[in-house]
């Protein structure tokens, strides 16, 4: 019985990166908007009262702190002439200036106050706002919506399966809507639980770090760095999940249309990308879409070339009648 290697179907990575931009829309509007929307609120709410010490501004913007009758942080010509004709002097040898509060002006006593205050008053509001995010997260997941994106990318298979199988072999299978809308529905699910497990996972961290305001004194642009940097691996996270779904729907879906008109086995063929030991060990060889191999000699597991985790390969399909 004569072989024949038929052209692999090719993920678009348009899809990909669709997918991943609404991942992330969803993460920032479910984690960070209402975080930067209270810290907003509460430095217009902190910042409203009006003086033209240069002292107390630079206190209730964060660049001097008062601790133990010290003042420390950055200084410039303006406080450091006001601290003058106040009577305080520089210490060079701490880098700041002494005095203590009872001696202090009261508008610099009610500043400092203000400054201590508002730590607390943020972090209790950010606490607040990050419990009223994580019960809010089953309602949100709950109307997340990949029928689009999903779509798009069943319609380029079944024309990129007409022109690599049908148009060579004169064989076809077609998916009625209902049957798309079940294998829509089964992958918007996955993603919906990767993306709840998720969030639920940042917002006990998030919760965490301002709570540490409380007892650390964290400035309010300390925070924003937080979400900055939170935001950084939920960008990371988008992009993983994004990759690793369409990979695994494509490799399933392709597979049916495969089995579907009697390609039953494929060549395993790595990427041009980085891939694994495993992976490639399994490359040119010969398998059977019902019974793929062991892509990971570690835990046992079996996959087919595109849905193991980050799996780059590709199956060619084996016309073998």
């Amino acid at each position: 019985m004569a072989e024949k290697q038929l052209q692999p179907i090719k993920d678009n990575p348009e899809f990909i990166e669709d997918l991943e931009a609404q991942i992330q829309i969803i993460l920032y509007e479910m984690l960070f908007n209402p975080l930067i929307k209270s810290i907003k609120e509460n430095k217009k709410i902190f910042f409203n009262e009006r003086d033209n010490s240069a002292i107390v501004k630079a206190i209730k913007s964060g660049k001097i702190r008062y601790g133990n009758n010290i003042f420390i942080g950055s200084f410039n010509a303006t406080t450091a002439k006001e601290f003058r004709e106040l009577g305080i002097k520089f210490n060079k040898r701490i880098k700041g200036y002494t005095k203590e509060m009872n001696n202090l002006p009261v508008n610099i006593q009610v500043a400092i106050a203000q400054r201590e205050n508002s730590y607390k008053q943020m972090a209790r509001q950010l606490v607040a706002t990050v419990d009223k995010m994580d019960s809010n997260i089953n309602e949100i997941t709950k109307d997340i919506n990949f029928d689009n994106t999903l779509e798009k990318v069943f319609t380029d298979i079944n024309k990129k399966f007409k022109q690599t199988v049908t148009d060579k072999i004169g064989l076809s299978i077609n998916f009625t809507a209902d049957q798309i809308k079940i294998l829509s529905q089964e992958y918007t699910n996955n993603l919906k639980i990767y993306i709840k497990d998720f969030a639920q996972e940042e917002t006990a961290i998030l919760r965490q770090k301002a709570e540490d305001i409380v007892l650390s004194g964290t400035r309010a642009k300390d925070f924003t760095r937080i979400i900055e940097e939170r935001f950084d691996v939920s960008e990371r996270k988008a992009k993983f999940l994004a990759k690793q779904e369409i990979s695994l729907l494509t490799s399933k879906y392709k597979q049916v249309k495969y089995e579907g008109v009697g390609v039953t086995k494929y060549k395993w063929s790595i990427s041009n990308v980085r891939t694994r030991p495993d992976h490639k060990a399994l490359n040119g060889d010969i398998f059977s879409f019902d019974d793929p191999p062991i892509s990971n000699i570690r835990t046992g597991a079996r996959n087919n070339p595109g849905e193991d985790f980050g799996c780059n390969c590709q199956a060619i399909p084996i016309l073998d009648f």
